[in-house]
């Protein structure tokens, strides 16, 4: 039976579970009454194509250098020379910490390696793609294994704590109380008055590690989530 902490590892383990992906991605929620679904085919480390449903498309193709944080100057403002940026499937890059079935039990911690995907719209894409935030900070409620779309998936209830650290907070992949007063401490608006999800229902695709299902549990927004349908990987 898989346990909590096998959810945990996959969701560290994305960025070493896979090179390219073709993906469609459905909006759902009852604000949502447009065809939202978009196609992806992205190739790592920093090619992407997306196909919106008129037709529009969003080409990126990108250096891991412009992704990633470079020292210019010390703190003296003297020059400095740029650290290399790699990226994780760069056999010159620090190696993760792996358990024995393969996931990841800890990332490295180096800066010089830009972990992000190339991002469409918002960061949401972004953790989607590397759903990392799933790993640390929440409290994993419920977890099992379910087939989902013909691909196997690890489900389940999640609910952040106060130790969550999303890829951005204002377009965290929980957004709920936790993350808007994250945003509102880094300067962002005061949290609106509204009810905030209870939990929130995930679902990651143990190939890739990609997230497969997001819904909110409760809340203004009961039902309001994404889902992505995974056509084709080419494993790392």
């Amino acid at each position: 039976m898989v346990d909590e902490e096998t959810f945990r590892a996959l969701a560290r383990s994305s960025p070493w579970r896979w090179r390219s992906v073709e993906l469609t991605r459905t909006l759902v929620g009852d604000a949502i009454t447009a065809d939202h679904a978009v196609r992806a085919w992205i190739d790592r480390p920093g090619r992407m194509r997306v196909v919106e449903p008129d037709g529009t498309e969003h080409l990126v193709d990108e250096t891991p250098a412009e992704r990633g944080l470079v020292l210019v100057a010390t703190s003296d403002g003297s020059p400095v020379e740029p650290p290399a940026i790699t990226v994780p499937l760069d056999p010159d890059a620090p190696r993760p910490v792996l358990r024995p079935d393969g996931l990841v039990a800890q990332r490295p911690s180096d800066v010089t390696v830009a972990y992000d995907d190339p991002m469409y719209e918002n960061y949401l894409w972004v953790a989607m793609l590397d759903p990392v935030e799933l790993a640390d900070g929440i409290d994993v409620l419920s977890v099992r294994e379910q087939v989902r779309e013909g691909r196997d998936t690890l489900e389940a209830s999640v609910r952040p704590t106060g130790a969550y650290d999303p890829r951005c907070t204002c377009c965290a992949l929980l957004f709920g109380e936790v993350a808007a007063d994250l945003l509102h401490a880094e300067g962002g608006p005061q949290p609106e008055n509204r009810a905030f999800a209870d939990e929130f229902a995930v679902a990651l695709d143990v190939e890739t590690g990609i997230c497969v299902r997001l819904r909110e549990v409760g809340g203004d927004d009961d039902g309001a989530g994404f889902d992505v349908r995974i056509a084709a990987v080419t494993p790392a």
